[in-house]
């Protein structure tokens, strides 16, 4: 009889933390990211890039790309060509801002760890997948 009530509290823990832990993950996704939060986390993303990010042809660290998508952003917002600064969504950001030289028209890559070259858009697009992903 001892060693029935022993097995049910383990089993009752057991399902207790399995609760606590489905109540904890849905915490964390009742507040979803503004898109203010997710255009930095993107931003944040360059900056922790293993790789280079070319810019008009010239390669680039990662903290000195993520400062100039920061300016090209703030520049962004103030013009009077661009929607009103609270409209910006993150995916706004990578098309008009993270994309490609507004001077030059040139489209930014970025070099992998591995050699491959690829878009800065399509690298930011993957990144902005895996930030709304990952409260779902």
């Amino acid at each position: 009889m001892l060693a029935f009530f022993y097995i049910l509290r383990n089993r009752i823990t057991l399902v207790l933390l399995f609760l606590s832990f489905s109540i904890n993950l849905s915490a964390e996704c009742r507040n979803p990211l503004t898109e203010e939060q997710k255009i930095e986390s993107l931003i944040l993303s360059v900056q922790k890039l293993d790789g280079v990010f070319i810019r008009n042809g010239e390669e680039h660290g990662a903290k000195e790309a993520a400062e100039h998508l920061r300016y090209k952003l703030n520049s962004a917002k103030k013009s009077i060509f661009a929607p009103d600064p609270k409209d910006w969504t993150a995916k706004l950001f990578i098309e008009k801002v993270a994309s490609k030289s507004f001077l030059s028209g040139e489209v930014y890559k970025i070099k992998l760890k591995d050699g491959k070259t690829v878009t800065s858009q399509s690298w930011l697009e993957v990144e902005l997948k895996k930030i709304n992903d990952s409260c779902k």
